[in-house]
């Protein structure tokens, strides 16, 4: 039995702990941490940060375990988070974890958005776009969780292995493509994105080797084509965690698109956090969709049923459910299928 007040306590006072790890991390102290055992003065001294509040922030990293004290007045990261929070390490999750620095200062205006409806506004550059310190981290912070995901997709789908051409719709940093191709030495893919991202989508793809495999399409998927010019269609679309951005007719609108690219036969892949009918389980995936209320104008965590029906709306058969990731579910099915 749930102890209620117990669970009161704990829920209200989750987001200290959260603040404390997501401003070491944003402010770089987890990082400089990694290299090696530091005091909070000189630390203070290389960030541009206050002495005082610094040793106040770390001694609570400290006390959640995150950070240790070799001796005191030393800090230092605790063994076990060292491949997570070291910036160049191959399982770094600084990136998302920056995503949700940035997050939580939207989530704090929560009851602004519930009394008015309205999102809360992005920080923009002088251009009118995103930030772009803002959209790195979240590009980045996508790598950061995809690259484990993205293998239990091409586990749990084998059949990718046939596929000669795959789009990666609003494929951020490229993660999912990049490991479909190592996987399967004869599929080439398209990522696209928008062309503040693509950059980004580039850099990972020349890292990984893989320029002669994977191109990239600068656009807009709610406007723009999905193939460049007179390009075949696609034997797969690969629709990762975008529609939960996404209102229901732009999720229509946007699925039809990918669907109409498909050649007969193709396999569309719908990745994202999907609800059970009751709309309240799993609870992270409830909680998702206050995320999306707070960022987008129409976003929400769809359930399997609803994502299913739409498919099959659009035409496509053999629909099947996959679950794979922590939180994360897969709704597949095929054109000329039904």
């Amino acid at each position: 039995m749930t102890d209620a007040r117990a669970h009161l306590d704990r829920t209200a006072t989750a987001f200290q702990d959260s603040a404390v790890l997501l401003t070491a991390n944003h402010l770089g102290l987890t990082g400089a941490l990694c290299r090696g055992p530091r005091t909070a003065r000189d630390l203070a001294a290389d960030l541009d940060l206050d002495p005082r509040a610094t040793e106040v922030l770390l001694l609570a990293l400290a006390g959640q375990g995150v950070a240790e004290q070799p001796k005191p007045g030393l800090f230092a990261i605790a063994p076990a988070y060292l491949p997570y929070l070291d910036p160049d390490g191959e399982q770094s999750l600084r990136s998302i974890l920056d995503h949700n620095h940035h997050l939580l200062q939207r989530w704090a205006r929560l009851a602004d958005v519930v009394r008015t409806g309205e999102p809360v506004p992005r920080p923009s550059g002088e251009d009118g776009r995103r930030d772009p310190a803002e959209l790195r981290a979240f590009i980045c912070g996508m790598k950061d969780i995809s690259r484990r995901s993205s293998v239990e997709v091409a586990d749990a789908l084998p059949g990718l292995g046939d596929c000669r051409h795959l789009l990666d719709l609003g494929g951020g940093p490229g993660t999912a493509a990049i490991t479909f191709c190592r996987r399967w030495p004869t599929l080439r893919a398209v990522v696209m994105d928008l062309p503040e991202v693509v950059p980004i989508a580039g850099e990972e793809i020349a890292a990984a080797g893989l320029e002669d495999r994977i191109t990239t399409l600068a656009g807009d998927y709610h406007t723009d084509p999905l193939r460049a010019g007179d390009a075949p269609l696609y034997d797969a679309v690969y629709v990762a965690n975008i529609i939960h951005s996404l209102s229901p007719d732009e999720t229509r609108d946007v699925l039809g698109k990918a669907v109409r690219s498909l050649a007969d036969g193709g396999l569309i892949v719908v990745k994202d956090f999907y609800l059970e009918d009751s709309r309240t389980e799993p609870a992270f995936g409830a909680r998702f969709s206050v995320n999306m209320l707070v960022g987008t104008a129409g976003g929400k965590s769809y359930t399997w049923r609803e994502t299913e029906d739409l498919l099959r709306e659009l035409g496509l058969g053999g629909l099947q459910r996959h679950r794979v990731a922590t939180h994360s579910g897969l709704v597949t099915g095929r054109k000329g299928s039904a």
